[in-house]
Formats: structure tokens, sequence, C-alpha cells
């Protein structure tokens, strides 16, 4: 019997990596954002803040990587599956961790998580455009 499992995550230079990409994805953009990268289990493995960022955007980054690298989906996606489910929608509300707005893109490597990137600074469809085009360019980059 096995007591124990390994997790895959990503390294701290890929990390480095898909932060760097999605701070030029959103300056190309004409975003000012905060982005940030998670390992598998959502806790931050780098931050890189434009200084004109708004200071709230903080937080919203890291929570859109803890969300999307905890379930494995985009945070946007959350509106969808809680639609009609109010009891559900407020419970899970009260996590201090989880955001329920685009931005944050589970990092997947053969269908399991390994990470997340969490953007934010602008409004959700424009956060999670700058995430979805800062995966893309990392997966081309590295293939």
């Amino acid at each position: 019997m096995n007591i124990t499992h390994n997790q895959p995550s990503l390294t701290l230079e890929a990390a480095h990596r898909l932060a760097a990409i999605g701070q030029n994805c959103s300056d190309e953009m004409g975003f000012k954002m905060i982005v940030v990268v998670s390992d598998s289990l959502g806790n931050p493995l780098v931050l890189l803040r434009n200084p004109a960022a708004p200071i709230g955007a903080l937080e919203f980054a890291e929570r859109k990587a803890y969300t999307a690298a905890s379930y494995g989906w985009p945070s946007g996606q959350w509106s969808d599956i809680l639609e009609g489910r109010a009891v559900v929608a407020q419970s899970l509300s009260q996590h201090p961790k989880l955001c329920f707005v685009g931005g944050g893109i589970p990092v997947k490597v053969d269908g399991q998580v390994v990470g997340a990137i969490g953007v934010a600074g602008a409004k959700a469809p424009e956060d999670h455009a700058v995430a979805q085009a800062a995966l893309e360019r990392f997966f081309a980059e590295i293939s």
C-alpha cells in the first residue's frame, strides 16, 4: 500500500517564464496588471506587478490562480456552474481564497493540473484574455 503520492507542479523557472510572458501580453494589450503563477496546490510561486496596476488587483490575481489550481477549471466558469444554486454560491463565497471571476486559468500537463495563472487589473474578460494568451505563448515556447 502506498501512503504517499507525488503531486507534479510547475518549476520555479517555468513559473517565472509564464509570469513574464503574462506581463508581456498585458503590456501588448495596453493593460496595467498583476500576474500570479501558482503551484499545483494554488500557492503563489511568482508575482509580477506593474507599478501602475490597481492596488486591489493583487489579492484578486492570487485568488484567481488559487481557484483555478484548486478546481482545475478557469475561475470565470464559476458563474455558469453556480447559476441557480444560491445556497452553494453563498457557501463558496465565504471561502477567503476563492474568486469566481475571469482571469484564473489552470496550467495542465497531460491533463493534470501543475499550477495556474491568475491575472487581474482590468475587467474580467480582459484578465482572462491575457491569461489565455500567456498560456498559449508559454506552451508554444516550450514545445
